[in-house]
């Protein structure tokens, strides 16, 4: 009996024990205090935006900002991101908001917002993936009309992803027939790109000699576009099928910062919200598109994304649906950061890393961290160093499931 009750105290020990090294002391927690900025809301809808006012600080003179998320289907994320984004555009001269989505199609969604398209579902849809067919985004796109009615200053809807040619083929076509060119010589480049696709593969490198060559008399009409919009697009559709052919999996953060900076270069007095993934949005390496970023705007400024529990929409064997996500569990930031006991709020990464103070060291290292796609993972913890990654994290302490557009469960 004696030495049952020594091995239950031990064991209970043992537990004790390893929860406190996993817990923020009362001194930690003191600590990171002073780096959160409290949220009210991530409601977009919310008139009082004075807890936004922070942001002012945090951002100071930056024309490139990242939003990063933990996965791709948490209504609080993109709610968060979405009144971020107006308070960025009202308040500090944001003109271009742009998503991690194909180039050409997610620009034609400036035909809505300019009033000569009146199908912003199907614009959505056409950018393929179910990810931005939410009611999520469709209510930011009608802010974004709203804003461009009722302002002089215009603000532009973009991508920088180059997943797919065919609406960048599509539109050299277009310009193809407006201009009487050769169709013979598009013709040609389609029939090739479908010969030699490999599908999510880079095509061989034999294959793209071969459609170089046949990008080369279409790039030379370039010259004979007088419309100067119309002409830098024509030249961009042509890039993106550049793009498209080399695409791996490091090479395309790479190539989504080319586009990135082809949007802060076009844009006249251009100030760009870069949308995408913590990972993508993250300076930590070069097969990140932060990295690149930053070496092109030196005063890029990223968030990072974060939540403790709840559920998400994913993709699974193709079948989209709604899934729980893994609560945060003792080791993971987000479960010391929900030990705050502050349903949202920002921390400010950037300054705990200036300061270097033994008591936020635990955030200065490789932490267990959420990371999933537009799927699940079994484990949704990965160790990765925020604090190189971030400027600044915002958490939600729950999140839910983003409400798609369409049923698919039929």
């Amino acid at each position: 009996m004696k030495l049952k009750l020594t091995l239950l105290l031990t064991i209970f020990y043992l537990a004790t024990n390893a929860q406190s090294k996993n817990d923020l002391s009362d001194e930690q927690k003191e600590y990171i205090s002073k780096f959160i900025y409290p949220l009210k809301t991530f409601d977009p809808t919310e008139k009082d935006d004075s807890d936004l006012l922070i942001l002012n600080k945090l951002i100071g003179d930056s024309k490139v900002i990242g939003l990063g998320e933990s996965t791709h289907g948490s209504s609080e994320v993109y709610k968060m991101k979405y009144r971020i984004s107006q308070y960025l555009i009202s308040n500090k001269n944001f003109n271009v908001f742009s998503l991690e989505a194909n180039m050409p199609e997610s620009y034609l969604m400036n035909q809505y917002l300019g009033g000569q398209n009146n199908d912003p579902k199907g614009i959505l849809k056409g950018m393929y993936f179910w990810l931005w067919q939410t009611e999520e985004t469709l209510n930011f796109i009608e802010w974004l009309k709203n804003y461009n009615t009722s302002h002089n200053s215009k603000v532009y809807f973009d991508g920088f992803d180059m997943q797919y040619a065919k609406g960048a083929l599509e539109q050299i076509k277009n310009i193809y027939k407006e201009n009487n060119f050769p169709e013979e010589e598009i013709d040609l480049l389609e029939t090739t790109l479908k010969e030699k696709n490999r599908g999510f593969r880079a095509y061989k490198k034999e294959s793209q000699m071969l459609i170089s060559e046949h990008l080369n008399p279409i790039k030379q009409k370039s010259q004979l576009i007088s419309d100067l919009e119309k002409k830098a697009r024509f030249l961009l559709n042509i890039k993106i099928i550049e793009q498209y052919i080399r695409l791996t999996f490091i090479r395309r953060d790479d190539f989504m910062a080319q586009n990135v900076k082809w949007m802060a270069d076009h844009y006249p007095d251009s100030k760009v919200i870069v949308s995408a993934h913590n990972y993508h949005v993250s300076k930590l390496g070069t097969d990140r598109m932060g990295f690149w970023i930053k070496k092109d705007f030196a005063d890029y400024i990223n968030f990072g994304f974060a939540f403790y529990e709840g559920s998400y929409s994913a993709s699974i064997d193709r079948k989209i649906g709604t899934y729980n996500s893994q609560i945060a569990y003792p080791g993971t930031l987000e479960y010391k950061l929900n030990s705050l006991k502050i349903p949202i709020f920002i921390l400010d990464l950037k300054s705990i890393k200036r300061e270097n103070n033994k008591l936020g060291k635990w955030i200065l290292k490789d932490i267990l961290f959420r990371k999933t796609g537009s799927g699940t993972e079994k484990n949704e913890f990965l160790k990765t160093n925020v604090a190189d990654s971030f400027d600044y994290l915002i958490f939600i302490n729950k999140s839910t499931h983003s409400k798609l557009l369409n049923d698919y469960s039929k």
